[in-house]
């Protein structure tokens, strides 16, 4: 009866936090969670488990965002570009002013005030807590099938999927190429058929979808985007945990971050290595031709910045941080 009881109570005592993962078991931002899932339930001694739910996928996009605020889940991990359609200013490093950005330079702005105040406007918008910084998933870069591209002079004519929105659009209209919004299951057609040329994406996804079958044979490294990840936690959940628990929650979250970071580079490179032994050409265009591009692409922020709704403050704050920004007026 003794044991009975202190199982019952042990039982009690548990504190199960469900997080909502879109993507399949295998995805990098799924395995490079587990890192995090393990540590809690050491550093709780098991008071705390979090339950990672694989292929959630009852809310897509922005949807995931609200299932949180809303308390269908207690917890997510969504890319900006799906928090954006909520806080536009998540859509910021999208902008012209980061193309071409290293990542420590883009991870260095995130880590910030700036990243700070973004992740207080989510707050203030919707009923969620930011539970540390960001986690990532790399680079996105040009897929080319038709011709190797050395220059953003040769994407004149090509037709790139973009994944969507109008920074994706004004990026390749700059650039003299066509634009396409193609669904991810008719890609692969899309690409055999010639309905588009390339594409947006990581080197992890060109493997995932098998995309060499497709067509795919150059890369042009030219880090049009930088996918990062933000944990949230419903705020009503958040607060009825203990002080411990949320001081463990944010600490060990702390600790990890750093660990899953490391984990998405080393699987990106790895990937590349992969894509270079299957057949992928790489090139890596030059500091000076990604700042002559950035230029160009800069005449179109001042209209994006509006179309898109952002808070022009904060964009300039940003802008004021990046190097080699030559802002237009």
């Amino acid at each position: 009866m003794a044991l009975f009881a202190a199982c019952l109570q042990s039982a009690a005592a548990q504190t199960v936090i469900e997080v909502a993962l879109p993507t399949a078991p295998d995805h990098l931002r799924n395995r490079v969670l587990e890192s995090w899932v393990r540590n809690v339930a050491l550093q709780s001694s098991n008071r705390i488990t979090i339950q990672l739910r694989h292929g959630a996928t009852r809310y897509e996009g922005s949807g995931i965002v609200n299932a949180v605020a809303e308390g269908a889940f207690d917890m997510a991990v969504p890319g900006w570009w799906h928090i954006s359609r909520i806080v536009p200013e998540f859509r910021v490093s999208a902008l012209p002013m980061f193309y071409g950005q290293s990542r420590e330079t883009v991870v260095g702005i995130f880590d910030g005030a700036l990243g700070q105040e973004l992740d207080g406007l989510l707050e203030q918008t919707i009923n969620v807590k930011v539970l540390g910084r960001r986690i990532e998933l790399g680079a996105g870069h040009l897929y080319v099938s038709t011709r190797k591209v050395v220059t953003q002079q040769d994407i004149d004519g090509l037709n790139i999927r973009v994944p969507g929105g109008s920074s994706d659009l004004a990026r390749y209209l700059a650039f003299g190429a066509i634009p396409r919004r193609v669904a991810l299951t008719e890609l692969k057609g899309a690409l055999r058929n010639g309905l588009v040329d390339g594409l947006l994406t990581t080197h992890s996804y060109v493997l995932e979808a098998a995309l060499l079958d497709a067509g795919v044979k150059f890369a042009f490294l030219d880090r049009e985007l930088f996918y990062q990840y933000t944990p949230i936690i419903n705020r009503a959940r958040w607060e009825s945990f203990s002080a411990d628990e949320r001081a463990l929650l944010a600490e060990t979250w702390e600790r990890a971050v750093d660990g899953m970071r490391r984990a998405a580079i080393d699987a990106q490179a790895g990937v590349m290595a992969a894509l270079v032994q299957q057949g992928i050409e790489y090139v890596e265009p030059s500091p000076e031709s990604l700042k002559a591009a950035r230029d160009k692409l800069m005449l179109e922020q001042p209209a994006l910045v509006t179309s898109l709704g952002m808070r022009q403050g904060f964009v300039d704050r940003v802008s004021s941080a990046l190097p080699g920004v030559s802002l237009q007026k």
